[in-house]
């Protein structure tokens, strides 16, 4: 079955909707908006947030409390907001969100350049932040369930989940960078990118975030089992980095041996 991208999804109305407000209500501050996350893909679940990248021309208390009118009582929406210069001095790490799976709904802009070096950030940070929520859940989870009220027991239990499933979300980024850095094409959907696994672990992350609503409620009974399973995807990551970097060097060590030799023999300085 070929995947489905972004341009085959139709745009949804309230996406649309908000996104003619965003224009009438910024104007010239606004360069453009970029419609992205699980609903452009066409992968949304129940609870799926909508998502849009919206880049300004400038920011200001008052452009923002424009904005905020916009979505003033809208539930499960998620934005990520960027004037033009803050993207021309964005991090090494997080640059592929700008160039994959994105729906134009508004203007254009300029995506901050990734290279190389630029992946091996994105992974690196994302292998950090997936093991500080593993471990911190797993070690620090409140104890005594049993003596908490119900209701807040339930709302500690299911915060705990939820947040392994942000992690769990990471590591969907990490295995899709990933492929970029092997030299493989973005994947852009969770099956496209099942479709190249071969790990069982890996693939088992993937259905769990594309399940998540047939595996919450176990989770939110024991997280130990979800946190232990990322954090030896984490570690496994952070190994795989190593030995790739390794191999990397060492090649452009070479490349650069070879460059050396080739140097000389064009000025007649290699001698037999």
């Amino acid at each position: 079955m070929k995947p489905r991208s972004p341009s085959d999804v139709p745009v949804h109305p309230e996406v649309r909707e908000v996104a003619d407000a965003l224009v009438a209500a910024l104007g010239d501050d606004l360069r453009a908006i970029l419609w992205h996350g699980s609903w452009a893909r066409g992968e949304a679940k129940p609870d799926s947030d909508h998502d849009l990248i919206i880049i300004l021309k400038r920011v200001d208390d008052d452009i923002l409390l424009r904005m905020q009118q916009v979505f003033h009582g809208r539930a499960e929406w998620s934005t990520f907001v960027q004037t033009e210069e803050e993207l021309r001095q964005f991090p090494p790490d997080g640059r592929p969100q700008f160039h994959f799976g994105l729906v134009p709904l508004y203007g254009d802009f300029q995506p901050p350049p990734f290279t190389r070096d630029n992946l091996l950030a994105d992974l690196r940070v994302l292998a950090r932040d997936i093991r500080f929520e593993c471990r911190y859940r797993l070690l620090h989870r409140e104890p005594d369930y049993e003596e908490m009220e119900q209701h807040y027991r339930n709302f500690l239990r299911a915060r705990n989940a939820r947040m392994l499933r942000y992690a769990a979300k990471l590591a969907v980024l990490a295995l899709k960078a990933r492929e970029l850095l092997a030299g493989r094409p973005y994947p852009l959907t969770r099956e496209e990118l099942r479709s190249r696994l071969t790990d069982p672990d890996e693939i088992a992350i993937v259905d769990i975030v594309g399940s998540w609503h047939e595996h919450k409620p176990r989770f939110e009974t024991d997280i130990a089992p979800l946190a232990l399973q990322l954090d030896a995807f984490a570690r496994k990551l952070v190994a795989w980095l190593e030995t790739g970097d390794k191999k990397h060097q060492t090649r452009r060590r070479g490349g650069a041996r070879v460059s050396s030799r080739v140097s000389r023999v064009s000025k007649g300085e290699e001698r037999r």
